[in-house]
């Protein structure tokens, strides 16, 4: 499956491919829903996600990641917007 990721350093967006076999989500009224991470592909409950700051939708809509790759994203951030 082919999505979108935002480099902080180029200020675009960049193709991003992951398995397609990940089942990623934007959104879901069942918070018990077993997802994939869009970032790693660690299966978690769509309730306790993070949105993701980087892995986008056509739309920039961002898709579902567990806390570690949240953490890890706002991380990149402050290092990439600080050192541009």
């Amino acid at each position: 499956m082919k999505l979108h990721k935002w480099d902080y350093k180029t200020k675009t967006y960049l193709p991003y491919d992951i398995p397609n076999d990940w089942d990623i989500c934007l959104y879901s009224e069942d918070m018990d829903k077993i997802i994939n991470c869009a970032e790693c592909g660690k299966e978690f409950n769509f309730g306790s996600c993070f949105t993701s700051r980087t892995i986008h939708s056509n739309f920039g809509f961002g898709y579902a990641v567990c806390k570690e790759c949240y953490n890890q994203e706002i991380k990149t951030e402050k290092n990439d917007t600080t050192t541009s």
